[in-house]
């Protein structure tokens, strides 16, 4: 069973029905998130004011966030197949990817640059710092990907429709695949450690996996039938947290398959999207439109057995 969550604070941020999906924490330590049904994305300052930054356009969806500076974030809005990057004053620039292409998870390089991948074009799209926008097919028709992560030098993506996870030198290379031998495999999210490795979620196997920088592949299963881990945030101690579809817990795994469940305090909703800051506090976005603040996650992660 799930423990009680430590000392946290929730900061209400949007409605149930705005559609609370992303959020990502910049180095100033302000957490931004996106809100899908609304086209809008929520900054939440250090001293807890918030700004709404509309994405503009009839159609908007914001649909994931990363970092693009220690102040300023990367947002994709699938409907209206847009890129655009914002600050604290609103958008600073938007950039159209090819129509119908549904653009969906993206990640910040230390460059100043952005990958992100295009869901239903089977595509990976670049952002140099020039604001110059640039697609390459995977090579994986039906692959669908959705979430992405580097470490700089590569790329990784997460093939759901193939069961299967991408790996791209330099981003624009051809793919290699991660592949499974079981042929329900559907990974759906992915993050990169300060190890380098891999880490991803598997809703349809009930698996959080862990990719070695040898290629080697460790699965760990959740217990409970109707667990499925969605979203993953790699730590600084090896590990990864991860939310789990319609339960109102987060999970931690660490490379040794030690796991504990953490109980999202007040019956506040189920967490959608899970992010760690620069200094290696923990906030979970909620479906209630509610986030939650843990500031010693390592503390848990120290406990469990």
């Amino acid at each position: 069973m799930p423990v009680s969550a430590p000392s946290s604070v929730i900061h209400r941020v949007a409605a149930p029905a705005d559609g609370l999906r992303d959020l990502e924490v910049t180095s100033d330590g302000a957490v931004w998130c996106a809100l899908a049904a609304t086209g809008v994305v929520v900054r939440v300052a250090p001293d807890g004011e918030q700004r709404r930054i509309a994405l503009g356009g009839e159609t908007a969806e914001a649909h994931s966030i990363a970092a693009a500076t220690h102040d300023s974030v990367w947002v994709t809005d699938r409907a209206s197949d847009r890129i655009l990057r914002l600050d604290s004053t609103g958008v600073v620039w938007s950039a159209t990817v090819t129509f119908g292409a549904a653009p969906a998870g993206i990640v910040g390089q230390h460059d100043g640059s952005a990958w992100f991948v295009e869901e239903r074009a089977d595509a990976v799209g670049h952002v140099d710092i020039l604001g110059r926008v640039t697609e390459f097919d995977t090579g994986v028709p039906g692959g669908e990907p959705a979430s992405i992560a580097s470490n700089g030098s590569s790329v990784w993506f997460a093939l759901p429709g193939a069961g299967a996870i991408a790996h791209a030198r330099g981003g624009d290379s051809l793919p290699s695949l991660v592949e499974f031998d079981d042929t329900s495999a559907a990974p759906t999210s992915v993050s990169i450690g300060d190890d380098g490795c891999l880490w991803f979620a598997d809703p349809a196997r009930r698996v959080v996996g862990r990719v070695g920088r040898s290629g080697a592949i460790t699965e760990f299963v959740l217990p409970e039938p109707l667990w499925r881990p969605v979203r993953v945030a790699s730590d600084a101690a090896d590990g990864c947290w991860f939310t789990i579809d319609g339960v109102d817990a987060i999970g931690h795994v660490d490379g040794e398959g030690r796991a504990a469940m953490i109980a999202v305090p007040g019956e506040r909703g189920a967490p959608v999207a899970i992010a760690l800051s620069a200094v290696g506090e923990l906030w979970v976005a909620l479906d209630s439109g509610d986030l939650l603040y843990i500031a010693d996650p390592g503390s848990l992660a120290a406990d469990i057995q």
